[in-house]
């Protein structure tokens, strides 16, 4: 949502004229009423209109492209304008309460008082190409994401609840206590949040309405959870391995010093990665 918002202010210079023009074929003097359909007609974009007296004290119903709805009384709008109106104001990018959609309101002085115009950024942008429309690719890539990030949620619960097993079948003596006992539940329980929260960020990010802004880039936090809980893993079953070769045969030791000094590359690659957001940011 943030990227829409970033292309609409470096386009405003484009948007801005278009909206000046296509309300100059209207005559907004006129009834409401009498100028709805035009309105609409003019503007694809357009997803509410009413009117204010002077006061920018509502004084019309919330008129949407499909249906009416009544306001309470006296409720003022000068809220949405950061200066006063004096011909053609247009605010910033916000979520409209009425919609949920980002949108921005176009407000016009008229003989009786306001009107004001909400208007969607993303049919805005569409209109001009300046952003692709591509509505049946994202229900599919909502389905996609659903079902991943949903199993990845399953299993992640799954795992948690397998690290418990595990730990209760050594308790209730249905196994051998051993030096497995502990570590075993710990790598699933971490593996287990690992893979939830992969889950859940992906529904977040990419299946879940959004209520404010939220970046659309790279989301560095998500990949940073992600590994540092891999990496404990890693360094749990390593430091398995070595006691358990330790235990039984040290000729295979080189085959745990390999993969102890694999985890501390991963780790200082990890390290380099963080350091290269931070200074990014």
């Amino acid at each position: 949502m943030q990227n829409l918002v970033n292309i609409y202010n470096k386009n405003r210079n484009l948007v801005l004229p278009f909206i000046r023009s296509a309300l100059k074929q209207v005559n907004l003097n006129l009834p409401l009423d009498q100028i709805e359909k035009r309105l609409y007609k003019s503007f694809p974009s357009l997803e509410l209109v009413y009117t204010t007296d002077e006061n920018y004290i509502q004084n019309s119903l919330n008129i949407y492209r499909d249906k009416k709805e009544e306001v309470a009384p006296n409720q003022s709008r000068k809220y949405l304008l950061k200066e006063e109106v004096k011909d053609f104001y247009v605010d910033e990018p916000y979520i409209s309460v009425a919609t949920d959609h980002l949108c921005v309101t176009v407000a016009c002085k008229t003989d009786s008082g306001y009107l004001f115009l909400d208007l969607s950024v993303r049919s805005l942008l569409e209109r001009f190409d300046l952003i692709e429309t591509q509505k049946g690719m994202n229900l599919v890539n909502k389905l996609a994401y659903g079902s991943i990030g949903g199993g990845l949620l399953f299993f992640g619960v799954f795992l948690v609840g397998y690290g418990f097993y595990d730990f209760g079948t050594y308790i209730f003596g249905l196994k051998v206590l051993s030096l497995e006992t502990v570590f075993k539940p710990i790598i699933a329980l971490t593996l287990g949040l690992a893979v939830y929260d992969l889950g859940k960020t992906i529904l977040d990010q990419e299946v879940l309405p959004h209520t404010q802004h939220k970046s659309e880039g790279f989301n560095a936090k998500t990949l940073l959870k992600f590994s540092v809980s891999i990496i404990i893993a890693l360094l749990i079953e390593s430091l398995l391995v070595v006691f358990k070769i330790s235990l039984l045969d040290y000729k295979d030791l080189p085959y745990a010093s390999m993969l102890i000094g694999a985890v501390s590359i991963l780790i200082l690659v990890f390290a380099l990665f963080i350091y290269l957001t931070k200074k990014s940011e």
